[in-house]
């Protein structure tokens, strides 16, 4: 038995994703104008298994315990990606959704934003239940490792979005086994941004004793409370690599797709910063799922913001890192070869790569003690002292 999915950019389907003999297939219809992911080029032929588990199981979330509790709320395998598609993805990262055939199509431009706002008391029952519970409706938790859940901000208020409107925030929980694990990746994004790297807006939320991490999307773009999704996918997906293989992709892989950007040249400089600064914030899991791009058109990709940036080197200064740099497998082993090696992996001259490192070295220290002192969170001095320990 054949079973289809349609597959819908912006509301708009663009292809059928089917599920045959267990196996997933993809085939482009006539109204997709450009690729919905670079390793899925327009062709009248269809994709099978392996190039859809890469890209369209990249969509789902990674955390078993997230995938168990899934299965058996829709009662199907856990590692069905097929039937998980079905049952939760109505809003997807970036601008992907999964609909029934017979659904009518309804382009999304700017939709306006409704939902049910919640209490405070809501939302901290709401967020206490994301190890039990996490779904909302039809909608999915987010691709990912870590517990994380998307709703809507309405009036400065978190909501809960009404059926297909899209979600405009992550909620991201605190990781039980790393201490002020939310402090770390708040003071780390904020340093990230005056280092001069792009990254989203992110504040640190209290409610009612309980703290979270709340991310404005990337991959939402809003104007007058109205929101439109914005198409986008991370390197694994890019690269047809599953995410169980996300630490298996160097940095010689992402030069492809480094090179499909509009801009190559300036994007590999802001990929640079981004490596470099990973590497003097001590973040070992810049794996390939933690690197994206935006798909605007054929003609119009590019870098999305930088995220999931966190200092994990003061949990275990021991830890691989999830790409080498050169032949160097941990921070503290990088040497100036290696920083050579790697600028040949992304074919970039070595002297833009020192200069990048020289610079952020002359000012990451200052600026990590002006955040931390501002926000006078513990984790701040620990962030400080490993930076200090790779100069």
């Amino acid at each position: 038995m054949v079973k289809e999915l349609s597959v819908r950019l912006n509301g708009i389907e663009v292809g059928i994703l089917s599920l045959i003999n267990g196996k997933m297939e993809f085939v482009y219809n006539e109204k997709a104008e450009y690729p919905i992911s670079l390793s899925l080029p327009l062709t009248k032929d269809g994709y099978r298994e392996r190039i859809c588990r890469a890209y369209f199981g990249g969509l789902l979330p990674e955390n078993s315990n997230m995938r168990d509790l899934l299965a058996k709320k829709y009662k199907i395998g856990i590692n069905n990606d097929f039937k998980l598609l079905e049952a939760i993805g109505r809003d997807c990262a970036g601008a992907i959704s999964f609909c029934q055939k017979d659904e009518p199509e309804q382009e999304e431009y700017f939709i306006k934003i409704e939902g049910t706002i919640l209490s405070d008391n809501e939302l901290k029952r709401f967020i206490e239940e994301l190890p039990y519970k996490p779904y909302m409706g039809n909608r999915i938790s987010l691709a990912g490792a870590q517990e994380k859940t998307a709703v809507c901000v309405i009036d400065g208020r978190i909501a809960i979005p009404n059926t297909d409107i899209p979600t405009t925030h992550i909620i991201k929980t605190a990781l039980p086994k790393y201490a002020q694990s939310i402090q770390n990746e708040y003071i780390c994004m904020k340093v990230a941004n005056k280092i001069g790297i792009d990254v989203p807006n992110v504040e640190i939320k209290n409610i009612n004793g309980l703290e979270f991490l709340l991310i404005e999307r990337f991959d939402r773009k809003m104007k007058e409370g109205k929101i439109k999704r914005i198409l986008q996918e991370d390197f694994a997906q890019s690269l047809g690599v599953q995410s169980r293989d996300k630490y298996s992709v160097t940095f010689k892989d992402c030069l492809w797709i480094l090179n499909q950007t509009t801009t190559p040249a300036r994007t590999k400089l802001e990929f640079v910063k981004r490596v470099v600064f990973n590497y003097l914030i001590g973040n070992t899991d810049a794996h390939a799922k933690n690197f994206s791009i935006f798909i605007n058109s054929a003609n119009n990709i590019n870098l999305t913001p930088a995220y999931d940036i966190l200092c994990s080197s003061i949990y275990d200064c021991n830890q691989r890192i999830a790409m080498k740099i050169g032949k160097a497998k941990f921070y503290k082993d990088v040497t100036d070869t290696d920083w050579e090696l790697f600028a040949k992996d992304i074919d970039i001259s070595p002297k833009i790569v020192k200069t990048e490192l020289e610079h952020q070295k002359g000012i990451i220290t200052d600026i990590i003690k002006d955040v931390a002192r501002k926000q006078n969170y513990e984790i701040g001095s620990k962030i400080l002292d490993y930076t200090r320990s790779i100069l």
